[in-house]
């Protein structure tokens, strides 16, 4: 059978009936109780710890391993028999200050976060029009792969579809059907081997998730939509907002194809690129398929494949990487796939290859650095003498291609039986294998493990069953602007720029931004700059501005709207905030610092004195004013409001001009 190697660019969406889901998954901001000091991190869900994610070197590690269980069900889960094949370790970096026994899963869990549940059915019901359910069940969701201590992630039902559950996107109505409510995973701070590393800072975080039915046709759809949903979830001020507070699983099918879920999606500019890409391999594959049932190639024959030590081969390999192996006592270990000469070379997306899939599979399943196979050498400074003595060595036929894998002895054996299972699934499926794929950085997805069944839920016995009806009235009550309605209003009525209030519309703090204007009354435009602009540019400077809390922007612009301080001091006493040792009140810090704004007569005064400082400007005229402004913005500036010094230094030289 002949077959092009190469994968198209691009394909006919509605030809090959492609078909979109999302699972959109925000970061609550919501305080654990009534009296967390942490307000602006807020807390995590099922503990009072801060969701404050950390920088700094851990205080403390612990070490776990896990073993697969069985569910409600009484069966264990697949994805659970697939994690527990690769025998790793995984170790927890966490801190004694901001971590707790909850999270180290050394006791049980806390009271459920009332805030966060409160602010997902609210965001569930007012913005996607679902159904709440009359009482929240908590469930663990079996995950071993390292990214929770307690070896299950807990989750709850809080919404389903209703008569008018969906959003509008440019015109076309998506469905929701689902609202969950969830702890985030542990932050992973990579791999070494067999062994995962993770922090515990994350952990716990509320996260809700939205759940769309497969209504979106083409790339740019599932974009539009994506946007659509972090849009109307960031303008209610109750979710966080920042690098890594959102994620996005994208399911993907074809016509002939299945459902295939890319896990964890971060980064929406890739978005279009990774459904394209999916579309593409669910086609490469099928054609794949194909190509292995002509060339008579069965499980049975992949089931055979077993790794062999062709070490000594490469005793005096050129390639340095293999030089480097073999002096750690690292071994080559090869193994024969049969009659896959020239298909490990088969693109199955834009620039990934049979042997990228391979390579990706020993990756999840041992813990492989990589691999090479046949159809790309000799290269890398190996030589076609040593590509023959290898496949001398493994006994491999004229049509047999060959993998190596370059590592510790364990490691190659079993990314030959992970190999084994991923090809073997391929050959004994009716089609293709519903899956979960990893978003790769170029675009691209790689294998990441089998699609989980219902196995894997049963009901977690720490958490009661928890009546909502407290929560309803409440909830009716409530009312979201939708962001274009926000836009609006903001360039209206508080007389923002366009660019201020589109920032605004969709920013957490919008609603923090508006408590500031109407408490304090003081300028709008001077309270979002300062949210919008100055804490950025601080906090780009390294200023520690997370230290500064909600009560100290209250009594800043409270000081601003009373006259005590100008709106130049901001930045100033910001900082000082940020810097300080031990708390000290913003009315002392205003007063240590000398920001108190002068009154009238000594502002006038002042500007007297450095006009007669600087007389010599006077023989420009009214055009003194420039040179004149920016000596008394020196003096004065954080004492005095630009305005007010402008008009009396504008008074000031009208007046010695006569």
């Amino acid at each position: 059978m002949k077959f092009e190697t190469k994968a198209p660019t691009d394909i006919d969406y509605e030809k090959e009936g492609t078909m979109i889901g999302l699972e959109f998954h925000q970061q609550v901001l919501a305080p654990y109780g009534d009296d967390d000091l942490n307000e602006k991190h807020g807390g995590k869900l099922f503990c009072a710890c801060p969701a404050y994610l950390r920088d700094d070197e851990a205080h403390f590690t612990l070490k776990r391993r896990f073993r697969a269980m069985a569910g409600e069900t009484g069966d264990v889960d697949i994805t659970a028999q697939f994690e527990k094949m690769k025998q790793g370790t995984t170790i927890y970096e966490a801190f004694h200050d901001t971590t707790c026994l909850v999270e180290l899963d050394e006791e049980p869990i806390s009271p459920i976060n009332e805030n966060a549940m409160f602010r997902a059915l609210a965001m569930a019901k007012k913005l996607f029009k679902l159904e709440l359910v009359d009482e929240i069940l908590v469930s663990r969701k079996t995950i071993i792969d390292g990214s929770n201590t307690s070896g299950f992630q807990r989750t709850a039902l809080i919404a389903y579809e209703g008569k008018n559950s969906y959003i509008d996107v440019n015109g076309k109505k998506i469905g929701i059907y689902q609202a969950n409510l969830e702890e985030d995973s542990a932050k992973n701070m990579g791999k070494e081997g067999a062994i995962k590393k993770y922090r515990l800072d994350r952990l716990g975080i509320p996260l809700i998730e939205i759940a769309t039915k497969p209504d979106m046709r083409t790339p740019e759809e599932g974009l539009a939509t994506a946007m659509r949903i972090g849009e109307l979830l960031r303008t209610t001020g109750f979710v966080r907002r920042g690098q890594g507070t959102i994620r996005q699983d994208l399911n993907v099918s074809i016509k002939k194809g299945t459902r295939i879920e890319i896990k964890g999606v971060s980064d929406l500019d890739l978005v279009q690129l990774y459904i394209r890409n999916e579309c593409i391999r669910q086609i490469r594959m099928l054609e794949f398929l194909k190509i292995l049932e002509t060339r008579k190639i069965t499980s049975t024959m992949i089931k055979k494949m077993k790794g062999k030590d062709v070490s000594k081969l490469f005793k005096n390999c050129d390639a340095k990487f293999i030089k480097s192996a073999l002096k750690k006592k690292h071994k080559v270990i090869g193994t024969i796939v049969p009659e896959f000469k020239g298909l490990i070379g088969y693109e199955l997306q834009p620039d990934y290859r049979v042997g990228t899939e391979f390579s990706e599979i020993a990756k999840v399943t041992a813990g492989a650095g990589g691999i090479l196979h046949s159809d790309e050498l000799p290269k890398f400074g190996i030589t076609q003498e040593e590509v023959d003595s290898v496949r001398a060595q493994l006994k491999a036929g004229e049509n047999d291609g060959f993998v190596l894998i370059i590592g510790p002895k364990e490691v190659g054996m079993r990314t030959v039986e992970g190999l084994k299972m991923a090809i073997s699934l391929w050959l004994e499926s009716d089609g293709l294998i519903p899956e979960v794929r990893s978003p790769r950085a170029d675009g691209t997805t790689g294998y990441l493990r089998p699609l989980p069944g219902k196995a894997r839920m049963y009901p977690e016995t720490d958490a009661k069953p928890i009546s909502i009806s407290k929560y309803i009235n409440k909830i009716e009550k409530l009312e979201f602007e939708m962001p274009e309605d926000r836009i609006k209003r903001y360039i209206s009525k508080m007389k923002l720029s366009e660019e201020l209030a589109i920032q605004l519309s969709v920013h957490p703090q919008n609603t923090f931004f508006e408590e500031l204007v109407a408490k304090n009354k003081v300028d709008a435009n001077i309270v979002a700059n300062t949210l919008m602009s100055t804490v950025i540019n601080l906090r780009r400077a390294n200023i520690p501005v997370d230290r500064i809390t909600n009560k100290d922007y209250h009594q800043i612009f409270s000081a601003i709207g009373k006259g005590v301080i100008s709106k130049d001091s901001i930045d100033k006493l910001l900082t000082a905030i940020a810097n300080s040792d031990k708390k000290t009140s913003v009315n002392k810090l205003i007063k240590s610092l000398g920001l108190e704004m002068m009154n009238e007569e000594d502002v006038r005064e002042t500007i007297s004195k450095v006009v007669d400082e600087n007389a010599s400007f006077l023989e420009r005229g009214m055009g003194a004013m420039g040179p004149l402004m920016g000596k008394c913005m020196k003096v004065l500036s954080g004492k005095a409001d630009g305005k007010l010094i402008s008009k009396l230094l504008k008074e000031e030289i009208q007046s010695r001009l006569k």
